[in-house]
Order: C-alpha cells, then structure tokens, then sequence
C-alpha cells in the first residue's frame, strides 16, 4: 500500500511539472528582426510556426510596434492577433497576402468565433514598415507601427503595458476571399488559436522612436468599415477552454529564418519592391514534446 501510494504522490508531482512546463511555453521571449533591427517580445509557435512580436516605448501612450509571421498555404491563408486572451471584442488586426506580391492588413472586431467579423475603423492606423515585410507563396511577415492602438476601450490601454497581458492569436489555411481588398472575407482560423501571455514590461525600448521612423504613410480602410464598438469585450477568456486542444504553445526562438520573402506591401496601398532577404521570425522553435495542441494534424 505504501509503494502505491508513493506511485500515486510521484505521479502528481510530474502531471504538475509537465502542466507547468506548457504553460510557461505559452509567452513571449525577446527576439531581434535581422532586417530592421527591432527587438521584439514574441510568441512563436513551433508547430504552426505562427509568430507575433510586440515593440514598446519606454513610456507607452498609444502606440506599439507590431510584427506578424506565419506560413502561407500556396499563398493562401490569414494569421492575426488579439489585444486580449478573448478574440470576441476586442481590437483585432489580420493579415494576407493579395497574391499579387502585397501584404493586406485590416482591423477587426468579432462578435463570435465562427462568422466573419467586419473591418472597423476608429482613432487607430497601421503604417506598414516596408524593410521588415515580405510575403512569398509560403510565408508572410508584416511588420508595423500600430498607431493608436493601445486603448483600454479595444482591450490594452497603456497602463496594462507595465507588466504581463493576455494576448490572443489565430491562423487560418483557407483562402481569403476577395484578398485584394482589406475587407476581405475571414474563413475558420482552422490552422490554430489561443492566447498566450505577452511580456510588455520587458518590451519597452529606448529605440522605440527611431523603429516608428522607418513606418510609412497609414493605411486606409475599405470604404465599408465600420466604427468599432468600444468596450464590446466581456473580459472572460472563457474560449481558452475549447481552445485549448487548438494552442500552439511552442517556445520562442531568438533567430529569424524561414523561407524567402516576395514583394513587399502592406494594406491595400504599399506594394511593388522586392525585399532583399528572406522572411523575418521564421526560425526553429522549442522542443514541442510537450505540446498538448492538434495544429500538426490538419
């Protein structure tokens, strides 16, 4: 009895330490784009090679810098993030390739998971960075100065910036429909999905200003967008229950990689020089031996 009960004890013990060896892989590690040089506080998922980075002045107002990266299935597909763990209500932003060698960006708000949430506008704006964007038939990465975008009202406001935040991110496989414009149509993020807990004290830089220098000009949204309901998000992260089978909780590498990049372009403007190099944040990821998602399987 007493051998079983040992048997019992010590299976607890590393049932917890393996839960606790996931969810420390579901955060962000610092990471360094080779192209423009900004550091980076990024989650990377290993298995679906989804990325997304975060860039902070040392006394945040409004704005942030933002980096997308992930894989394109023959030029199709849209990955995205949410400024909270709930992807309904809050502030989202997605990206795709038009197939024309252009990045497509636009924001958007959800009512649910499964229908198309509409682009919104708002006191908000992208200006894409052109030396730290590129899109091929297999991977995009768009790098951005999110101008605006920290307000309590869409889910992050600066004075949650100091410390740790959930953070939301999801990646879709099928095509977007009618890519050209940013208010293309969103499928099912049927590649992954979830949150992870974004390290935004430890993202704030000094070289924050002279990063938004090498922005361009704002984005303009689809002439049917609509304005954004404020504080639409209930801030229950109840979705993290049926998504948890879908999370990519890979970790983080602090190398970029990936495979060679297209032209550059951004929203439904900038597009047409090549870029010189190959994707930004590709990269290896962490030992996925824990992972306990099903990404690898569609």
């Amino acid at each position: 009895m007493a051998h079983s009960s040992a048997y019992l004890f010590l299976g607890l013990v590393l049932s917890t330490l393996t839960d606790t060896t996931v969810a420390q892989k579901k955060g962000t590690t610092a990471f360094t784009d080779p192209n423009t040089g900004i550091s980076f506080q990024r989650f990377f998922g290993a298995k679906t090679t989804f990325g997304f980075g975060i860039a902070l002045p040392t006394e945040p107002t409004t704005d942030f810098i933002g980096q997308l990266t992930f894989p394109l299935n023959g030029g199709n597909g849209w990955g995205g993030f949410s400024m909270t763990g709930d992807m309904e209500g809050p502030l989202l932003l997605a990206a795709w390739s038009d197939g024309a060698g252009n990045v497509i960006s636009s924001f958007r708000q959800a009512e649910n998971e499964d229908d198309n949430p509409p682009e919104v506008t708002g006191s908000f704006a992208i200006r894409p960075i052109a030396k730290g964007t590129s899109v091929s038939n297999t991977f995009l990465t768009y790098t951005f100065l999110c101008e605006g975008c920290l307000d309590a009202a869409f889910g992050l406001g600066a004075a949650d910036t100091a410390g740790d935040a959930e953070m939301g991110w999801a990646l879709a496989k099928t095509a977007v429909g009618g890519p050209e414009t940013s208010a293309g149509i969103l499928g099912f993020h049927d590649s992954g999905f979830g949150d992870f807990t974004a390290s935004l004290g430890l993202a704030r830089s000094a070289e924050f200003a002279t990063w938004a220098a090498l922005a361009g000009a704002p984005i303009a949204p689809a002439a049917g967008a609509v304005p954004i309901q404020a504080n639409a998000g209930d801030g229950d992260d109840g979705d993290d229950d049926d998504d948890d089978d879908d999370d990519d909780e890979g970790g983080a590498s602090n190398t970029g990689g990936g495979s060679t990049g297209g032209n550059v372009g951004a929203g439904t403007v900038l597009g047409g020089a090549t870029t010189g190099g190959g994707n930004v944040g590709g990269g290896a990821g962490g030992d996925d031996s824990n992972d306990d998602d099903s990404d690898d399987e569609d």
